[in-house]
């Protein structure tokens, strides 16, 4: 109701922690064993911990339940479920692959220090921000537990169940009413309840297919073949996006995104060849093991996005400001609470030519993750980085952010690195997937980036990077000429015409032998080799569509 909406709007942070059960802060040391964390949370029906250093009181970081399970689950063997001294997750990776030395060993014991969030990666709310800002931020962001910063002083920590509470109070119900018919009429699974899934030796089937082509376009004005670098395949596809600054020390900003995008296609062509899942997050990290292990220099932001083996859905992983959008036909919009909805003023009319309207809306847009404005997360390996341990200066595949997202068919996806989106804006996104309607992949995608060059060298007209750049007081105007690559693709079904399977291919051009050499030495690219599949073809394909 108006009312409630009105509530909502005037309710503040400090309301929702005044509506906690308590107000206190709850600490814990840095130096404490991980054990001593867990008994804390339990003892104090907490979720989160603020760590401190025991010395000076400083505040170096958050601790979560997921942390100490994450923990506790890399240390428990399956035979008997004590506790060992065993490689963490980092250490050992998702899919039992050899120890990476350079990650170092845990024992349960670790201090908290160990595996907490630091303060420098932790995003936190103030005191006179609404309940709508606080909502927002646990969405865009995608964490559980958002501290609450005064000043130089922690107030708390929040939660989606802290919102939930304070949105929602008794209305004047007694305790025992609200109980009994809230809770009582939902309490107790039947006895008979089952699982939904096939039978024993029927595999579901995906009913829908991607048919993914990409444009890449290099800097109009740096007069090499580019930065970026992409991956396209029946299943995944992904971009990557070099680092330029990496040229002042002499380091080809390109190798490292091609090296991760031809890492990848190993990882995918070995993964088909075993029958295993084409998982992202799983992906991901064999490319970024690969690349440590040859020691590619240089940095780059990626984005992998996959068709789920059999539903409905797309699974991605993502590392700075590379994305995609999801795109819907609107008259066939319907509003998925919590991921997917149509235009933000309602639903879409039935008939949106005859209204003026759209004929697609923004389903859903990947978050991004930047460490201050123009700094995006990036995976990378300088130099001087240490053989073994970790480097701040770059992100590591645990910080991907994961997003699983229903699709359905007549859906239209946009996988670009930035100069797309710094230069485009989601309107004139639209505007030209509605100009491409009855056109192939390749056409929309060519559309796309050369619309985007187009933007990025004019001057009359603030890009959204300018906009952005302004209100983080940086002068800028116009557009902002950069590497372009755009990979895109229309959800349909299996079978249907025009969804036929691309072949596993990354690209632009080939890797330098000597990195070539390093990534199948380092037990992640060679698979591709093997399989034939050639790494320039979508580079040439391309080409030949760009007129």
């Amino acid at each position: 109701t108006a009312r409630s909406l009105c509530t909502r709007a005037i309710l503040t942070v400090r309301d929702l922690l005044a509506s906690k059960r308590s107000s206190a802060v709850k600490f814990v040391a840095a130096d404490a064993p991980v054990v001593v964390a867990a008994q804390q949370l339990t003892n104090n029906r907490e979720t989160a911990l603020i760590v401190k250093d025991p010395s000076t009181r400083r505040v170096v970081g958050l601790l979560t339940q997921g942390d100490i399970v994450r923990c506790l689950a890399s240390r428990l063997t399956a035979e008997n479920m004590s506790l060992q001294t065993l490689p963490s997750e980092a250490a050992v990776g998702w899919d039992d692959e050899p120890a990476d030395p350079a990650l170092g060993m845990v024992s349960w014991d670790v201090p908290v220090s160990c595996i907490m969030t630091p303060t420098e990666k932790i995003v936190y709310l103030t005191p006179g921000d609404t309940i709508d800002e606080a909502r927002d931020l646990l969405a865009t962001c995608g964490k559980r537990h958002i501290p609450v910063l005064d000043g130089s002083s922690f107030l708390g920590v929040i939660s989606p169940m802290t919102v939930l509470r304070c949105l929602s109070p008794a209305g004047g119900r007694s305790a025992k009413d609200a109980f009994v018919t809230t809770v009582m009429p939902r309490r107790g699974v039947p006895q008979t309840t089952q699982i939904d899934q096939p039978a024993e030796g029927e595999e579901a089937q995906q009913r829908l297919a991607i048919t993914p082509a990409v444009c890449n376009l290099p800097h109009p004005h740096k007069g090499t073949a580019g930065e970026d670098a992409y991956l396209l395949g029946p299943q995944l596809v992904g971009v990557a996006d070099g680092v330029g600054s990496w040229w002042e020390g002499g380091i080809d900003p390109a190798v490292y995104a091609q090296a991760l995008m031809h890492a990848s296609a190993g990882e995918c062509a070995e993964r088909a060849r075993s029958g295993a899942e084409q998982r992202p997050r799983k992906v991901l990290e064999a490319a970024w093991r690969a690349t440590r292990r040859a020691r590619v220099l240089g940095s780059a932001t990626i984005c992998l996005v996959a068709l789920h083996p059999s539903k409905p859905e797309l699974i991605a992983a993502n590392i700075g400001d590379s994305g995609f959008l999801l795109l819907r036909p609107a008259h066939t919009a319907s509003p998925r609470l919590g991921t997917l909805g149509v235009a933000a003023q309602g639903a879409a009319p039935s008939s949106p030519e005859a209204d003026g309207q759209a004929r697609y809306s923004v389903a859903f847009r990947s978050p991004q993750q930047l460490r201050s404005f123009n700094a995006p997360f990036q995976l990378g390996l300088a130099p001087d980085s240490p053989e073994e341990g970790g480097d701040d200066r770059f992100e590591t595949p645990q910080d991907a952010a994961l997003v699983r997202v229903p699709i359905e068919e007549g859906d239209v996806v946009v996988l670009a690195t930035d100069g797309l989106f710094d230069n485009v804006g989601e309107e004139e996104v639209i505007a030209v997937v509605e100009a491409s309607e009855g056109e192939g992949a390749q056409q929309l995608a060519t559309r796309l980036a050369h619309r985007a060059q187009e933007l990025s060298l004019a001057r009359e007209v603030d890009s959204p990077f300018a906009v952005l750049a302004k209100e983080n007081d940086i002068l800028w105007g116009g557009g902002r000429p950069d590497d372009i690559t755009v990979v895109a693709f229309r959800v349909a079904q299996r079978g249907a015409a025009g969804s036929t399977a691309v072949p596993l291919a990354s690209g632009p051009g080939a890797l330098p032998e000597s990195t070539r050499l390093g990534l199948e030495s380092s037990g992640r690219g060679d698979a591709a080799a093997r399989e034939g599949w050639d790494i320039g073809f979508t580079e040439r394909a391309a080409e030949a569509n760009w007129d």
